[in-house]
C-alpha cells in the first residue's frame, strides 16, 4: 500500500493524443488538472474512469480524523507520527514559545498529506475503507518509484508553516513591528482578501501599497483558515481549480512550457493568487 508519491509538476505528461487538457488551467476544474489522477502517467487508473474516487467516495468513507467530519474521505490518510514541524526562528515569530505548531496536520492538511508525504500512493482509494463484501477498484500500482516536488515528505521544517493560528501569530507580530501602521504592518488581518496586484512607492517608511479581492463575494483569507483561525494548506491552495488565479504568462526571454506547439502560462499550482510579483506572499506579509 505504499509508494513514493509521484510527481505531477511536468505540463508535458498532461497532453493525450494530440489534445491538450483544458483543465491545466486555473479556474477551469478539476478535471484534467494537475490533481486528475486519471491523466497521471504511472498511476492505476481507475477502471470506470472516474476522477473524484481518489480522494472521495459517496458510501463507505472514512468519516472522521477524531476532531471533525472528513469530506467522504476514500484515501488512506497519513499517520500523525514522525512529522516534523516547523519551528520559528526569532521571538518576533514565536513569541517566545507561545506559537509553536501542536499538529501540523490540522484541518484539511491531513487530507493534502495523505497523497503529499512521499509514502501513501496517490492512486490509492477505496479498498482499505470497503465494507465486507464490497470491492472497490483502483489499488496502489506497486514497483513505480517517482520523486519531485510535489513530495513534501514528512519533514515539514523546511516548507511554510502550518497548523498555526494565524489571528494570534499576526496580532503578536504587528504589536511588535516599529514601521508604519501597527494593525497591519507585518502580518495583514484575516479580513482582508488575496493579492490581486501592487503598485511601487519610492518613499522611504512608505509601503508598496497592494490591491486585494475585498469585494462581496470574493474568498477572504479568514474565510480559508481551519476553524476561522487555523494556516493549512487549503489557506494558500484551492485544490479543485476552481477559484484559483490565473497565472500571468512566462516573461519574455525565459524557456516557455509547450504543449503540442502552444507556450502555456505558467505552472497551475492551485493558488488563491498569482505567483508574479510574489502576489501570493503579499498576500498574508507586508514587505
Amino acid at each position: 500500500m505504499k509508494k513514493v508519491l509521484a510527481t505531477v509538476v511536468a505540463l508535458g505528461c498532461l497532453a493525450a493524443a494530440g489534445t491538450a487538457l483544458g483543465g491545466v488551467a486555473a479556474g477551469t476544474g478539476v478535471n484534467g488538472s494537475l490533481h486528475d489522477m486519471t491523466k497521471i502517467t504511472g498511476t492505476n487508473v481507475d477502471i470506470m474512469g472516474r476522477v473524484c474516487v481518489y480522494c472521495h467516495t459517496p458510501h463507505h468513507a472514512d468519516v472522521t480524523d477524531g476532531t471533525a467530519n472528513l469530506p467522504l474521505w476514500n484515501h488512506e490518510l497519513t499517520s500523525d507520527d514522525q512529522f516534523t514541524a516547523y519551528t520559528w526562528a526569532t521571538p518576533n515569530n514565536s513569541n517566545d514559545g507561545a506559537f509553536d505548531i501542536v499538529d501540523p496536520l490540522a484541518g484539511p492538511s491531513r487530507l493534502c498529506m495523505s497523497c503529499h508525504d512521499g509514502g501513501i500512493a496517490v492512486d490509492q482509494h477505496g479498498s482499505a475503507f470497503a465494507q465486507a463484501g464490497t470491492k472497490f477498484i483502483g489499488t496502489v500500482s506497486e514497483g513505480i518509484d517517482y520523486a519531485g516536488r510535489a513530495d513534501l515528505t514528512k519533514d515539514l521544517s523546511n516548507t511554510h508553516p502550518i497548523g498555526f493560528d494565524y489571528n494570534d501569530i499576526a496580532a503578536f507580530r504587528n504589536s511588535k513591528a516599529s514601521n508604519g501602521d501597527a494593525a497591519g504592518t507585518e502580518i495583514v488581518t484575516s479580513d482582508n482578501g488575496y493579492a490581486t496586484g501592487i503598485s511601487y512607492s519610492q518613499a522611504q517608511g512608505v509601503y508598496n501599497n497592494v490591491t486585494r479581492n475585498d469585494g462581496v463575494g470574493n474568498k477572504l483569507i479568514a474565510d480559508n483558515l481551519y476553524g476561522g483561525s487555523i494556516m493549512t494548506c487549503a489557506t494558500c491552495h484551492e485544490v479543485h481549480n476552481k477559484e484559483n488565479a490565473t497565472q500571468d504568462n512566462y516573461k519574455a526571454g525565459t524557456p516557455a512550457k509547450v504543449v503540442l506547439g502552444t507556450p502555456q502560462n505558467a505552472p497551475n499550482y492551485f493558488l488563491y493568487a498569482k505567483q508574479t510579483e510574489s502576489l501570493i506572499c503579499l498576500s498574508c506579509h507586508i514587505k
